[in-house]
């Protein structure tokens, strides 16, 4: 995403060929942002709609966040929970991430690392469902950890998890700069972060209820552009389209289809791990569910969705995409060009495919900014109205504005004072921002494994004879995977940010 960065970055030379990790990695760091900022989605999507169902005297609301009451239970269709969920994990995080893969990995390292990014996917989704059954319907999802882990503990997650936000917007707004700069690059980049940024803050204040409709038409705009590209690189590979057939040629070299064995493997598992992030907030809305069935086959549904979709991509990129290939000398990333679904429509011979990627990239980055500032808002109301913040940033009175415009202002400043401070030093700011959302990530999934174990050890979480209560049938080897995959994405994540260093 970053020319600029690229050009001031040390040790930005082009990568070798040889099985080692290369030095491009450190215009990837900031490319960890992409993924893990598409768990708002789930969240925004959830008050949106128990808020209408609030309107007809179904649901209760509470301050700062909309939540179910669990007298009247609203039931949230598997197909919608499937819908949003799946949008959030294949929009631009795997758009950009897809060739990454690749890169570090080769075929089947990229390959594997998905498989693998689905199982644990599979587990933390279980565990949340089996902590979620087991907390009071006023407790936000992101206050767990105050029941669970401790008050000090709880509340440093939860503050953690608001500043996550911040940063998200604030590469949010660069990203929709270098975006436009795809068509329009003669105009500084600053202008089109702060008319990106004033845009978010309208539809945030005038109706935030636009963005649930319009996301879930770009989701579906996505897949389709994602089955199309599977079709199309499979034609491709064949020798039907493009000039000339490549069969298995990339899964045959020297190296063998695993690039760098187990550390290739672990280096791909970083991004494949953050296009999956966010899909588990749809285990929340899955809780809603009368049904015991619909919450056991939910998260089921939801993974396999996933590996249908992405799965097949990943392996048909792999098999047009080396990870020697020159493609990945370009400085941008951030962009259509950095996308490997691009490369697969260009191999076809198809060229106007980087304006419809270029596209849906920049109507992604419009929507996650407007839901980073509003999450980062929501958030820190419920922060103030537990007391864990200024009482001046509560939750308004008034039920027909459910924002205060304290938090909103001071969710404003603080991401302008992040975005300006990205100019000092700005390879260093954006490599610092993918780390710090990158990180919280890999702290989310493991706390909520590690809250699997509490929840079920503990006496003090036993309810005898709750019909909502979930229990997961992957306890305790499920969170235990998690843990030591969480393991490696750090250990490999921390690799990567000492590399750039």
């Amino acid at each position: 995403m970053a020319s600029e960065r690229a050009s001031q970055s040390s040790g930005a030379s082009t990568p070798t060929h040889e099985p080692a990790m290369p030095p491009i990695a450190a215009h990837h760091g900031a490319h960890i942002a992409h993924q893990a900022k598409r768990q708002a989605l789930h969240w925004f999507t959830l008050r949106r709609s128990t808020s209408s169902l609030e309107q007809m005297g179904v649901g209760e609301k509470k301050r700062g966040l909309v939540l179910v009451s669990q007298k009247h239970t609203p039931v949230f269709p598997v197909w919608r929970i499937v819908l949003v969920t799946v949008g959030g994990s294949i929009n631009s995080s795997f758009l950009i991430a897809g060739g990454i893969t690749i890169m570090f990995g080769g075929p089947g390292g990229a390959l594997i690392s998905y498989i693998l990014s689905i199982i644990v996917l599979y587990t933390v989704m279980t565990s949340l469902m089996e902590v979620g059954s087991r907390m009071p319907a006023s407790v936000p999802y992101y206050m767990y950890g105050t029941r669970v882990l401790g008050q000090t503990v709880g509340v440093a997650l939860a503050w953690s998890y608001w500043l996550v936000w911040i940063a998200l917007l604030v590469y949010e707004m660069v990203a929709g700069g270098f975006i436009i700069q795809f068509w329009l690059p003669s105009v500084d980049r600053a202008v089109w972060c702060l008319l990106l940024f004033l845009s978010c803050v309208t539809i945030v204040i005038v109706d935030s209820r636009l963005y649930s409709p319009i996301e879930s038409t770009l989701t579906l705009f996505t897949i389709a552009a994602l089955v199309a590209g599977i079709i199309v690189g499979s034609l491709t590979a064949a020798g039907k389209l493009g000039d000339r057939k490549r069969g298995f040629e990339t899964w045959q070299t020297d190296d063998g289809p695993v690039l760098n064995g187990i550390v290739g493997v672990i280096g791909a598992s970083i991004f494949a791990n953050f296009s999956v992030q966010g899909a588990e907030a749809g285990a929340i809305m899955a809780l809603k569910s009368p049904s015991r069935y619909s919450r056991r086959m939910t998260p089921i549904v939801i993974c396999s969705v996933l590996a249908v979709l992405l799965l097949p991509s990943i392996f048909v990129t792999g098999l047009i995409l080396s990870y020697s290939d020159p493609w990945f000398d370009k400085d941008t990333f951030d962009s259509a060009d950095g996308s490997s679904l691009t490369y697969v429509f260009e191999a076809a011979k198809i060229m106007p495919a980087a304006h419809v990627i270029n596209t849906i990239l920049l109507i992604s980055a419009i929507l996650d900014c407007c839901v980073s500032l509003y999450i980062a808002t929501t958030i820190i109301q419920d922060l103030a109205d537990h007391k864990l913040a200024p009482s001046i940033l509560q939750s308004p009175k008034d039920r027909d504005h459910a924002l205060s415009p304290y938090s909103l202002g001071l969710c404003c400043m603080v991401g302008l004072g992040v975005w300006a401070l990205t100019y000092i030093r700005e390879t260093g700011g954006f490599v610092l921002l993918g780390g710090v959302i990158g990180i919280s990530g890999v702290i989310m999934w493991s706390s909520i494994s590690i809250m699997h174990f509490v929840v079920r050890w503990s006496k003090r979480f036993r309810h005898k004879g709750d019909e909502n209560e979930y229990r997961s049938w992957l306890f305790p080897v499920g969170p235990l995977v998690c843990l030591v995959f969480e393991l490696g994405v750090l250990t490999g994540l921390f690799y990567i940010l000492a590399w750039v260093g």
